[in-house]
């Protein structure tokens, strides 16, 4: 019998095995990295005009408040103002910050409608509170 017990050779391969990646593979992954990147320095962004925001209008809150409590607590004249409260309430130095108020006399002896409205700007624009109300003369 012509027949042996050798195991025949595999198959040569000519092909080189691959090691790492290719150019085209490196450059599409860091596409995708600077795509992320991007996504996230925008989200950051408006992460922190949105936080500017909801500073200043805090601001304008308190300003807007404590004005209106100095007038019924008689620490301010009942009189119509206009304020500037540049860099003050929690705001950065310099920052604009201006209160209006304006009182006039009601019906009913001694009560006096009084709007107190705070002005200043965030991001580049103008935000406003405003406060409506009825004041007895202290």
């Amino acid at each position: 019998m012509g027949f042996s017990m050798v195991p025949a050779d595999p198959p040569v391969s000519r092909a080189r095995p691959q090691r790492g990646f290719t150019l085209v593979e490196a450059l599409a992954a860091l596409g995708i990295f600077a795509v992320a990147v991007l996504i996230a320095a925008a989200f950051l962004q408006a992460h922190v005009t949105a936080a500017r925001r909801l500073e200043v209008r805090s601001a304008l809150v308190h300003a807007t408040e404590t004005s209106l409590e100095e007038i019924r607590g008689g620490l301010r004249p009942l009189a119509s103002a206009n304020l500037d409260q540049r860099g003050g309430f929690g705001l950065t130095p310099g920052a604009e910050l201006l209160t209006s108020i304006k009182v006039e006399s009601g019906d009913v002896t001694d009560l006096y409608h009084v709007v107190v409205t705070s002005r200043s700007a965030a991001a580049g624009e103008p935000m406003e509170v405003s406060v409506e109300t009825m004041v007895w003369r202290p």
